[in-house]
């Protein structure tokens, strides 16, 4: 079973602009995602999973690409969004048995 090293990358962010980020990533070429809302504690204070209103949610998406659109939606996301919203952005190398998933030319 060959296995193929691309990144996935990762936003934590308000569900607010959760509409916005996918819109980042559709717009570079990537279609394919997941989303889980999380609870945490960070520089903007307390966030919590199960708020039903929304507006005290954070969101975790998490996207399978090449590096270079992953660094792509990244730097996006971060200079549109990060100065009036909490969040943080990561990479990481991860390796994948199914590339045509995600688009990805091997």
């Amino acid at each position: 079973m060959p296995l193929h090293k691309i990144k996935k990358l990762t936003v934590v962010t308000e569900a607010t602009i959760l509409d916005n980020i996918i819109q980042i990533a559709i717009d570079s070429g990537v279609d394919s995602y997941t989303v889980d809302r999380v609870g945490g504690k960070g520089e903007r204070g307390v966030k919590f999973s199960s708020d039903m209103s929304g507006m005290l949610t954070n969101i975790r998406i998490s996207f399978i690409t090449n590096s270079e659109l992953a660094e792509k939606i990244a730097n996006e996301v971060r200079d549109t969004y990060f100065s009036n919203y909490a969040g943080i952005v990561y990479l990481q190398d991860v390796e994948v048995i199914q590339t045509k998933k995600f688009h990805i030319v091997e």
